[in-house]
């Protein structure tokens, strides 16, 4: 009986048919494993790309939450509004300094008191020649 049970494996496993069969089913499970092993890949890359894209947001998060709390205290609102719009409360007078590289006089301009601005002092040949860097 027990020759008979190893002819019977024998002759099973050297038939074409199961030969074929199982090369078959190797060749599937073979492709399964792959393609597993690649969406893990995948997904293991998006994962980083997506704790990435958190952590800068999270920064973002906390950059806007302190200009928040900067911006909600009147001096915030007062400092803002002077940079962005350059408000001036009454009676102030604003002056725009501009340097030039020879260190000769500015001719930028200051509003006087009427809100008016006026240029700056120096003869117009000296203007002229400033504007050309002389």
């Amino acid at each position: 009986m027990q020759n008979s049970n190893r002819k019977y494996w024998w002759k099973l496993m050297h038939n074409p048919f199961i030969t074929i069969l199982a090369f078959v089913l190797l060749f599937l499970l073979a492709r399964a494993a792959w393609n597993v092993h690649h969406s893990a890949n995948s997904v293991s890359t998006k994962l980083s790309q997506a704790q990435a894209e958190e952590d800068k947001l999270e920064s973002e998060k906390s950059d806007l939450s302190g200009k928040i709390a900067e911006l909600s205290s009147p001096s915030g609102i007062e400092s803002e509004l002077r940079m962005k719009y350059r408000a001036v409360k009454d009676g102030e007078l604003v002056a725009v300094i501009v340097s030039n590289t020879n260190n000769s006089q500015s001719t930028g301009s200051v509003p006087d008191d009427s809100g008016i601005s006026t240029s700056g002092s120096g003869s117009l040949w000296s203007r002229f020649l400033g504007f050309f860097g002389l």
